[in-house]
């Protein structure tokens, strides 16, 4: 039986309420795939938070990148309604 990773602590989720919805699942992904991508380790999960939302903080201090270049960093925050519409006549 698989084991689940552990809920943020009280102290991470009201630290993460001041950031907007969409970086708080930002830093909710990343850690989820940290601890995936390190083979589900148990008690790390404060670390694989604060790694995530250290990487959220970065993101949000870079300048804004194209649809095209956030889908070659495998981001999902991407506009795809307008990026698969920008080359067509009338879209």
């Amino acid at each position: 039986m698989a084991r689940r990773k552990p809920a943020p602590q009280a102290s991470d989720t009201q630290a993460s309420d001041t950031q907007a919805p969409d970086t708080q699942t930002r830093v909710r992904e990343t850690a989820y795939f940290l601890w995936e991508q390190e083979g589900r380790p148990h008690g790390q999960d404060r670390e694989h938070w604060e790694r995530a939302r250290a990487a959220a903080g970065r993101v949000r201090e870079e300048a804004p990148m194209e649809d095209e270049e956030k889908i070659l960093e495998g981001r999902l925050d991407v506009n795809f309604p307008a990026l698969l519409t920008r080359d067509v006549p009338g879209g």
